[in-house]
Protein backbone atom coordinates (compact mmCIF):
# COMPACT_ATOMS: atom_id res chain seq x y z
CA UNK A 1 0.00 0.00 0.00
CA UNK A 2 1.65 3.41 -1.08
CA UNK A 3 0.93 6.71 1.10
CA UNK A 4 0.95 9.73 -1.06
CA UNK A 5 2.13 12.60 1.39
CA UNK A 6 0.77 15.85 -0.24
CA UNK A 7 3.04 18.81 1.06
CA UNK A 8 1.76 22.12 0.49
CA UNK A 9 4.78 25.33 1.25
CA UNK A 10 5.06 28.46 0.83
CA UNK A 11 7.97 30.44 2.60
CA UNK A 12 9.04 27.53 4.51
CA UNK A 13 12.66 28.11 3.70
CA UNK A 14 14.01 27.68 7.46
CA UNK A 15 12.00 24.15 7.53
CA UNK A 16 11.13 22.99 4.22
CA UNK A 17 14.44 20.72 3.90
CA UNK A 18 14.12 18.88 7.22
CA UNK A 19 10.53 18.09 6.80
CA UNK A 20 11.28 16.44 3.64
CA UNK A 21 14.18 14.34 5.33
CA UNK A 22 12.18 13.46 8.25
CA UNK A 23 9.28 12.83 5.78
CA UNK A 24 11.53 10.72 3.60
CA UNK A 25 12.70 8.60 6.19
CA UNK A 26 9.36 7.25 7.27
CA UNK A 27 9.37 3.50 6.84
CA UNK A 28 6.43 3.15 4.57
CA UNK A 29 5.78 3.14 1.04
CA UNK A 30 5.20 6.48 -0.19
CA UNK A 31 5.19 8.93 -2.90
CA UNK A 32 5.97 12.71 -2.24
CA UNK A 33 4.64 15.71 -3.80
CA UNK A 34 5.61 19.22 -2.83
CA UNK A 35 3.80 22.25 -3.91
CA UNK A 36 5.98 25.38 -4.01
CA UNK A 37 2.73 27.78 -3.58
CA UNK A 38 4.81 30.84 -4.88
CA UNK A 39 7.34 31.48 -2.08
CA UNK A 40 9.27 34.35 -2.08
CA UNK A 41 12.07 33.64 0.33
CA UNK A 42 14.47 31.11 -1.20
CA UNK A 43 12.10 27.90 -0.43
CA UNK A 44 11.54 27.33 -4.66
CA UNK A 45 15.46 26.82 -5.07
CA UNK A 46 16.06 24.96 -2.02
CA UNK A 47 12.94 22.48 -3.08
CA UNK A 48 14.42 22.29 -7.07
CA UNK A 49 17.21 20.63 -5.51
CA UNK A 50 15.69 17.60 -3.39
CA UNK A 51 15.16 14.17 -5.36
CA UNK A 52 12.98 11.57 -4.78
CA UNK A 53 10.15 14.03 -4.35
CA UNK A 54 7.49 15.33 -7.34
CA UNK A 55 7.43 18.77 -7.13
CA UNK A 56 4.73 21.21 -8.89
CA UNK A 57 4.80 25.26 -8.43
CA UNK A 58 2.60 27.99 -8.53
CA UNK A 59 3.78 31.65 -9.40
CA UNK A 60 1.84 33.16 -7.64
CA UNK A 61 0.49 32.08 -3.57
CA UNK A 62 -3.14 30.92 -4.28
CA UNK A 63 -3.59 29.25 -0.91
CA UNK A 64 -2.81 25.78 1.09
CA UNK A 65 -6.58 24.55 -0.66
CA UNK A 66 -5.09 25.68 -4.07
CA UNK A 67 -1.54 24.15 -3.57
CA UNK A 68 -3.57 20.64 -2.60
CA UNK A 69 -6.26 20.71 -5.26
CA UNK A 70 -2.72 21.17 -7.67
CA UNK A 71 -1.58 17.91 -5.97
CA UNK A 72 -4.80 16.22 -6.45
CA UNK A 73 -4.11 15.52 -10.14
CA UNK A 74 -0.75 13.53 -8.95
CA UNK A 75 -1.75 11.12 -6.80
CA UNK A 76 -0.79 7.34 -7.44
CA UNK A 77 -1.01 6.01 -3.89
CA UNK A 78 -3.84 4.20 -1.71
CA UNK A 79 -3.88 6.40 0.83
CA UNK A 80 -3.55 10.17 0.91
CA UNK A 81 -1.76 12.38 3.93
CA UNK A 82 -1.71 15.77 4.07
CA UNK A 83 1.26 17.52 5.64
CA UNK A 84 2.22 21.02 6.41
CA UNK A 85 5.93 22.21 5.83
CA UNK A 86 6.60 23.86 8.70
CA UNK A 87 8.03 21.36 11.74
CA UNK A 88 4.63 21.10 13.89
CA UNK A 89 3.49 17.69 13.10
CA UNK A 90 5.74 14.82 13.34
CA UNK A 91 5.92 12.40 10.51
CA UNK A 92 6.61 9.42 12.86
CA UNK A 93 2.56 9.73 13.51
CA UNK A 94 1.83 8.14 9.65
CA UNK A 95 1.86 5.17 11.18
CA UNK A 96 -1.12 5.43 13.42
CA UNK A 97 -2.74 7.16 11.27
CA UNK A 98 -2.90 4.59 8.21
CA UNK A 99 -3.06 1.49 10.36
CA UNK A 100 -6.75 1.58 11.12
CA UNK A 101 -7.57 2.09 6.69
CA UNK A 102 -5.71 -0.57 6.17
CA UNK A 103 -7.04 -2.81 8.78
CA UNK A 104 -10.88 -1.58 7.50
CA UNK A 105 -11.54 -0.57 10.66
CA UNK A 106 -12.71 3.09 9.23
CA UNK A 107 -12.84 4.94 6.45
CA UNK A 108 -10.84 8.47 7.23
CA UNK A 109 -8.46 9.12 10.35
CA UNK A 110 -8.11 12.44 11.56
CA UNK A 111 -5.32 12.90 13.96
CA UNK A 112 -6.03 15.02 16.87
CA UNK A 113 -2.98 17.59 18.21
CA UNK A 114 -5.60 18.29 21.60
CA UNK A 115 -6.86 14.46 22.47
CA UNK A 116 -5.69 12.37 25.82
CA UNK A 117 -3.70 15.71 26.84
CA UNK A 118 -3.41 18.39 29.38
CA UNK A 119 -3.03 21.33 27.20
CA UNK A 120 -2.23 24.73 28.13
CA UNK A 121 -4.77 27.32 27.37
CA UNK A 122 -4.00 30.02 24.79
CA UNK A 123 -5.69 31.86 22.27
CA UNK A 124 -4.53 29.42 19.67
CA UNK A 125 -6.07 26.72 21.67
CA UNK A 126 -9.69 27.67 22.58
CA UNK A 127 -9.74 29.47 18.89
CA UNK A 128 -9.56 26.09 17.80
CA UNK A 129 -11.64 24.80 20.13
CA UNK A 130 -14.38 27.07 18.93
CA UNK A 131 -13.79 26.14 15.42
CA UNK A 132 -14.33 22.45 16.35
CA UNK A 133 -17.15 23.51 18.59
CA UNK A 134 -18.82 25.07 15.16
CA UNK A 135 -18.36 22.27 12.77
CA UNK A 136 -19.45 19.53 14.99
CA UNK A 137 -22.76 21.72 15.81
CA UNK A 138 -23.03 22.41 11.92
CA UNK A 139 -22.12 18.41 11.02
CA UNK A 140 -24.10 17.03 14.20
CA UNK A 141 -21.02 15.02 14.79
CA UNK A 142 -18.59 15.13 17.21
CA UNK A 143 -14.97 15.38 17.00
CA UNK A 144 -12.14 17.04 18.87
CA UNK A 145 -9.92 18.76 16.16
CA UNK A 146 -11.61 19.82 12.98
CA UNK A 147 -8.74 22.48 12.20
CA UNK A 148 -5.61 19.41 12.74
CA UNK A 149 -3.90 19.15 9.45
CA UNK A 150 -3.34 14.95 9.25
CA UNK A 151 -6.19 14.03 7.68
CA UNK A 152 -5.45 10.05 6.54
CA UNK A 153 -7.86 9.51 3.28
CA UNK A 154 -8.08 6.75 0.86
CA UNK A 155 -6.76 8.12 -2.86
CA UNK A 156 -10.65 7.39 -4.15
CA UNK A 157 -12.57 9.02 -1.56
CA UNK A 158 -10.20 12.12 -1.60
CA UNK A 159 -10.29 12.80 -5.17
CA UNK A 160 -14.24 12.74 -4.82
CA UNK A 161 -14.49 15.04 -2.16
CA UNK A 162 -13.45 17.61 -5.86
CA UNK A 163 -11.80 20.19 -3.06
CA UNK A 164 -12.64 23.92 -3.67
CA UNK A 165 -11.58 26.03 -1.12
CA UNK A 166 -8.11 28.02 -1.69
CA UNK A 167 -7.57 28.98 1.48
CA UNK A 168 -7.68 27.78 4.92
CA UNK A 169 -11.21 26.89 4.62
CA UNK A 170 -10.15 23.70 3.30
CA UNK A 171 -9.77 21.67 6.94
CA UNK A 172 -13.68 22.69 7.50
CA UNK A 173 -14.53 21.73 3.46
CA UNK A 174 -12.91 17.91 4.08
CA UNK A 175 -14.68 17.49 7.28
CA UNK A 176 -18.05 18.69 6.28
CA UNK A 177 -17.71 16.37 3.00
CA UNK A 178 -16.09 13.24 4.63
CA UNK A 179 -19.58 13.29 7.44
CA UNK A 180 -22.18 14.27 4.54
CA UNK A 181 -21.13 11.23 2.53
CA UNK A 182 -21.67 9.08 5.19
CA UNK A 183 -17.99 8.42 5.75
CA UNK A 184 -16.93 7.20 9.30
CA UNK A 185 -14.29 8.75 10.77
CA UNK A 186 -11.54 7.85 13.88
CA UNK A 187 -9.37 9.93 15.47
CA UNK A 188 -6.42 9.10 17.01
CA UNK A 189 -3.89 11.83 19.15
CA UNK A 190 -0.56 13.24 17.69
CA UNK A 191 2.09 14.73 18.52
CA UNK A 192 2.16 18.46 17.90
CA UNK A 193 4.77 21.09 18.48
CA UNK A 194 3.14 24.63 18.13
CA UNK A 195 5.69 27.34 16.82
CA UNK A 196 4.74 30.97 17.21
CA UNK A 197 3.90 33.81 15.06
CA UNK A 198 7.70 35.20 15.16
CA UNK A 199 8.88 31.70 14.28
CA UNK A 200 6.53 31.53 11.27
CA UNK A 201 3.06 31.12 12.31
CA UNK A 202 0.67 31.93 9.56
CA UNK A 203 -2.99 31.69 10.89
CA UNK A 204 -4.63 34.58 11.71
CA UNK A 205 -8.09 35.64 13.54
CA UNK A 206 -9.87 35.79 9.84
CA UNK A 207 -8.80 32.34 8.88
CA UNK A 208 -11.25 31.14 12.08
CA UNK A 209 -14.03 33.15 10.28
CA UNK A 210 -12.88 31.63 6.56
CA UNK A 211 -13.37 28.47 8.37
CA UNK A 212 -16.47 28.86 10.13
CA UNK A 213 -17.86 30.05 6.67
CA UNK A 214 -16.66 27.07 4.58
CA UNK A 215 -18.19 24.68 7.65
CA UNK A 216 -21.68 26.66 6.50
CA UNK A 217 -21.11 26.28 2.99
CA UNK A 218 -19.86 22.59 2.87
CA UNK A 219 -22.40 21.85 4.91
CA UNK A 220 -25.36 23.01 3.54
CA UNK A 221 -24.96 24.45 0.13
CA UNK A 222 -22.29 23.11 -1.88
Amino acid sequence: MIISVIIPIYNEAATCIELINRVQAISLEKEIIVVDDGSTDGTAELLSQVEGITLLSHTINQGKGAAVQTATEHINGDIVILQDGDLEYNPEDYHALVEPIKNDEIHVVFGSRWLSKKNPWSFHYIGNKLITLFSNIINQRCINDMASCYKAIPADIFRNLELKSNGFGLEAEITAKVFRKGFKVKEIPINYNRRTSSQGKKLRLKDGFVSSLACLRFRLFD
